[in-house]
């Protein structure tokens, strides 16, 4: 039996842009009513003016809910920066009625006064979730909140000096070139809402939705680099690897020194691994946005899971220097000290990550593979634990308590964590036969052959399940079918 943190590796770059799940807590719901007024030129559609007066509405509401989100988070002991605060604000408020009124301007009615209100609520457990995640994963909605903010209001700004030119054109020509480009900055206006509306649903899970979304957004504005950004994040988290590489070579296409795409596409190649191409991504990040931690961590993952630790170590050592309350950074240079046996530094760095994110799943998973690499099972398992009370269903931290318990002689529960590995991961041949094993042990041989039979069926290159089938039909007395299966053991270890 042997554990190896591949699997959890692969986890952990998939996590990077993964932004957690909805944890159970106390509820709180808070109802706001946001009004939003525009008026609409003679020129100007009906429904474009209302979705500009539902964005004002909109954002009124949010700004009532960002200080109660402040204020909240006060409570729970955790200041955040203002800018995660307004990220919250807009991410978790959710739209429950919007209701429009229309009024004339003039007796001439050449103009119209829209006013919308809404009504808005906002829930405690949402402001939760967001905290108990660690604060490092959350930077991407909050930089794209930043930007979609900042896009708006350049938009408005157009629209603003359009207007004010269409009051001063003179011919039909200059009033229809005018005209023209108002229709524009309305499409990209539209667009600057679908995709806040793409980054509420990929921050709430619903990632097809989000993939539709963001594609309306595209088609509204054909050149939108969040839209791209945000569908191409949206298909990486389903597994949709070509896609998300295609949307963000758009993304490069239109602005080729956008650092975020890079980073983005840098974590596909990692999880395909295509480690070249991602270092590659992952150098140009650093090359473009030189402070920016989460670029080295990345990058020395990838160093890390190469075998190239050093590099690992030191890029890891530059991000600590730009960041040193990064919770992941610790995890990687961990994770590359247990790779070259230093399992005391490695301990040192997940009690690090854990100080600072005590939900860090992954760190109490790479302690205990650590602990139990060092002979402390008991330390191992308290670790594995307190992984799975975080996470129910995560196979890795059962897969390896079941070893530990193995190492302990206690087959009974080791063979409870490997039958629960299973039960998450119906094809993970090490599982079966590692219960085969522990099956063995308990004399269940009938049981233990089967168990080597699923392995097989499922990793036939693995010479230590066909010993230890051999091992378990020799217990039954069939010497010829034991010999069988130990002369193949020799024949794959040759």
């Amino acid at each position: 039996m042997q554990f190896t943190l591949k699997r959890m590796i692969a986890t952990f770059i998939c996590m990077l842009v993964m932004l957690g799940s909805a944890q159970v807590s106390r509820a709180e719901i808070r109802t706001y009513e946001g009004v939003g007024e525009y008026i609409m030129s003679d020129f100007e559609t009906p429904d474009i003016a209302k979705q500009r007066a539902k964005a004002r509405a909109e954002q009124h509401a949010a700004e009532q809910a960002g200080v109660y989100v402040k204020s909240y988070t006060r409570t729970v002991n955790n200041t955040l920066v203002e800018d995660e605060i307004v990220a919250i604000a807009n991410m978790i408020i959710k739209i429950t009625d919007v209701q429009y009124t229309t009024t004339p301007t003039s007796e001439s009615g050449g103009s119209f006064q829209i006013v919308a209100k809404i009504h808005a609520t906002i829930d405690s457990d949402r402001i939760d979730e967001w905290l108990k995640r660690d604060q490092s994963k959350n930077w991407e909605l909050v930089e794209r909140n930043k930007q979609l903010q900042a896009d708006k209001a350049k938009l408005d700004e157009e629209l603003t000096e359009l207007r004010q030119k269409l009051t001063e054109v003179t011919s039909v020509q200059e009033k229809q070139a005018v005209e023209k480009k108002v229709v524009s900055t309305d499409s990209k206006f539209l667009a600057n809402q679908k995709i806040k509306e793409g980054q509420r649903l990929y921050n709430d899970g619903k990632y097809v939705e989000a993939v539709a979304m963001f594609s309306q957004a595209i088609g509204l504005d054909g050149k939108s680099l969040e839209g791209y950004l945000g569908r191409g994040a949206a298909y990486y988290v389903q597994g949709n690897y070509s896609q998300a590489i295609t949307d963000y070579n758009e993304v490069i296409a239109i602005d080729s020194n956008y650092a975020d795409v890079y980073f983005n596409r840098g974590l596909v190649y990692g999880r395909q691994g295509d480690y070249t191409q991602a270092i590659a991504d992952f150098t140009k990040v650093i090359d473009l946005s030189p402070n920016d931690p989460k670029a080295y961590v990345a990058r020395g993952l990838i160093y890390g899971t190469k075998g190239k630790y050093m590099q690992a170590v030191a890029d890891c050592n530059k991000a600590i220097a730009l960041n040193p309350n990064y919770a992941d950074v610790y995890f990687v240079r961990g994770y590359a000290y247990s790779y070259q046996g230093n399992y005391a530094r490695a301990v040192i760095d997940y009690n690090k990550a854990i100080d600072i994110n005590p939900n860090y799943v992954e760190a109490y998973v790479a302690r205990g593979y650590d602990y139990s690499t060092q002979g402390k099972y008991m330390e191992a398992i308290a670790d594995y634990n307190k992984a799975i009370a975080i996470n129910p269903n995560n196979a890795e931290a059962y897969f390896n308590r079941g070893y530990a318990y193995c190492k302990q002689g206690d087959y009974v529960q080791a063979i409870f964590d490997f039958t629960k590995t299973i039960a998450i991961n119906p094809n993970d041949a090490k599982a079966y036969s590692n219960r085969g094993y522990a099956n063995d042990k308990q004399g269940n041989y009938a049981l233990a052959i089967e168990d080597y039979n699923k392995a097989i069926g499922l990793n036939p290159n693995n010479p230590k399940t066909y010993y230890g089938r051999g091992v378990a039909y020799k217990h039954i007395g069939n010497v010829k079918q034991a010999n069988a299966d130990f002369s193949k053991a020799n024949e794959l270890k040759r």
